[in-house]
């Protein structure tokens, strides 16, 4: 560095330190370029990251607005859901209420039908009494 100072102040050098000097130069000359290309490098890392980040984000909201759009499909297959359960749950009372009817009725032609029964059988007793006596 003092020879550096000295050089540029004016002061003359030996021929040794006139050649470590521009050894030191082109040195200083690699040094900075493998910096920039350091520089560069990891500025092009950066610049990569950041369209990866971008691809990722605009991936991201793809799929987020898929999945509104799959929800309000979901929402409309539910509320169609809704309304078919309730039209069932509908007809499933009238089909119990004309079963309990034909169940009413039924019950009602087995009583009748067992009260003739037992009135059959009890002519038949009549008549099977009134053959014997003639």
């Amino acid at each position: 560095m003092l020879l550096c100072k000295q050089a540029e102040k004016g002061v003359p050098l030996q021929a040794n330190q006139v050649d470590w000097l521009e050894d030191t130069d082109e040195e200083i000359d690699e040094l900075k370029l493998e910096a920039h290309y350091i520089y560069m490098a990891k500025i092009q890392e950066t610049t990569n990251n950041a369209v990866e980040c971008d691809a990722e984000r605009v991936a991201l909201a793809n799929l987020i607005e898929n999945l509104i759009l799959d929800t309000e499909e979901n929402k409309k297959i539910l509320k169609q859901l809704k309304k078919s359960n309730a039209s069932l749950t509908q007809e499933l009372k009238k089909c119990k209420s004309n079963l309990e009817e034909s169940n009413t009725t039924r019950d009602s032609c087995l009583i009748a039908l067992q009260s003739k029964q037992t009135e059959l059988e009890t002519y038949k007793t009549l008549i099977d009494r009134t053959v014997d006596q003639s």
